[in-house]
């Protein structure tokens, strides 16, 4: 069954009604175009539709919109047999920055198993009954979707916000009393942007939990949530739809700057250099993470795919990064991503960590285009921050005070705004895309 839908309550229902049916749900990202949506219909061969807006496919047999329609449906239904907790989880589309998107499939459990994988997650982030948690991210993507499912299990409650406002975000905290929330790191840096006057106008002493993944954070907007949030409350976790592999507390990071933490218990990480060789603490490689316990994934209708994503017990998604001598995992950037520029590596996370750390840069986004000379330039699209003056070219100098002439953007363009996927990730311009 495929969900197409904003954030509401008919939403959850759905989805978490199929999972605790021993059904998969598909959620579809409402901010996708047409033949985006329709890409994903066909591909999941969901046979139902659950939508929030009239929609003409031809893809599923059935299409139910949210109101009148479904109320009546559910009026009419005969009653399912629902297991206590999920039994399974939804197949979530991978965000294609690179080729179509796919999604990741996880066979069903049966009732023990779901309890078992219900308690193990709630026992990591303490999740109980007294937990009041916000989804202010779309229920289209995994973490907020999961977390939302959890606490429901735990017997907490749920505040929906429809979408993101920065403002609003922080009054629903107040006046929810909300304990937990996730967000990425561009919903933190939109709720600094409001200034101190701003922030001070919420009392944001219910939370303990507030958990950010899903992209790079910059340094600066990382220490703006931990100051500004109740001590020890931010939390940081590297995974993807796929699984989960480390995560961090506010006080780890203050001692490991740019770290995402160590292996969750049962993980361990391994970084494989361009040979296959395991790379040793300190050298940047392929990160591969092995988790015997772990929901055995495949990525549907792609076995060519599925077989280069796993080795032995181990799976990877593509990410470069290194581990140190304490086991703590810092990422570089993407396989997908890495510049090759006159034979040399590179990483594109590693440029946009320094660029964002000028005050006049509000995001930035490094990629590679094509170079007769060199194979591909390193450039970068930069988004100012409002009433910042920004020279291109002092920028360019900026960056070569503080990074190898190699790894410095040889173009920069101010732009008003980065190009992203329907997910809210950065869309990097393929080689035939970027030549200028």
């Amino acid at each position: 069954m495929a969900v197409l839908s904003a954030n509401r309550i008919e939403s959850l229902e759905v989805t978490i009604g199929c999972l605790r049916a021993g059904i998969v749900p598909v959620p579809v990202n409402r901010l996708l175009t047409t033949p985006e949506i329709s890409y994903i219909l066909e591909d999941s061969q969901a046979r139902w539709l659950f939508t929030d807006h009239p929609v003409e496919t031809l893809q599923v047999g059935t299409i139910v919109t949210f109101g009148d329609a479904y109320e009546r449906l559910l009026h009419e239904a005969p009653l399912a047999s629902l297991g206590d907790y999920a039994r399974g989880r939804p197949m979530h589309y991978t965000s294609g920055t690179t080729g179509k998107p796919k999604g990741v499939w996880v066979e069903p459990y049966d009732d023990e198993e779901a309890k078992r994988r219900s308690e193990a997650f709630r026992n990591l982030w303490q999740i109980d009954e007294t937990d009041v948690h916000l989804v202010c991210s779309p229920l289209a993507h995994s973490a907020p979707h999961r977390f939302a499912l959890r606490t429901f299990e735990a017997g907490g409650r749920v505040v929906l916000q429809g979408r993101f406002e920065a403002a609003e975000t922080l009054a629903a905290i107040d006046l929810f009393d909300v304990t937990t929330t996730f967000m990425v790191p561009t919903h933190l840096a939109r709720i600094f942007a409001l200034g101190e006057r701003g922030l001070a106008r919420y009392d944001l002493s219910s939370m303990r939990m507030l958990i950010h993944a899903g992209a790079p954070i910059r340094e600066a907007t990382k220490r703006a949530a931990i100051d500004a949030f109740p001590a020890e409350t931010v939390w940081e976790f590297y995974g993807s739809t796929e699984g989960q592999a480390t995560r961090i507390s506010s006080r780890e990071w203050l001692e490991r700057p740019g770290s995402v933490g160590r292996a969750l218990p049962g993980v361990e990480l391994i970084v494989r250099t361009g040979s296959g060789d395991i790379a040793p603490p300190g050298e940047a490689g392929s990160i591969w993470i092995e988790d015997r316990d772990a929901e055995r994934f495949r990525y549907w209708g792609d076995e060519s795919k599925t077989k280069k994503a796993w080795r032995g017990d181990a799976f990877t998604v593509g990410d470069i990064g290194y581990v140190d001598q304490d086991g703590y995992l810092f990422l570089t950037g993407r396989r997908d991503d890495t510049i090759i520029s006159g034979g040399v590596n590179v990483y594109p996370v590693e440029v946009e960590s320094v660029l964002a750390e000028h005050p006049a840069v509000r995001e930035v986004m490094v990629y590679g285009a094509p170079h007769e000379e060199w194979g591909q330039q390193v450039r970068a699209l930069v988004v100012a921050q409002p009433e910042l003056p920004l020279d291109p070219e002092l920028l360019r100098t900026w960056a070569r005070e503080r990074l190898a002439v190699f790894k410095c953007p040889r173009v920069i363009e101010i732009v008003d705004e980065l190009p992203r996927t329907a997910t809210g990730k950065l869309r990097r311009p393929r080689s035939e895309e970027n030549a200028r």
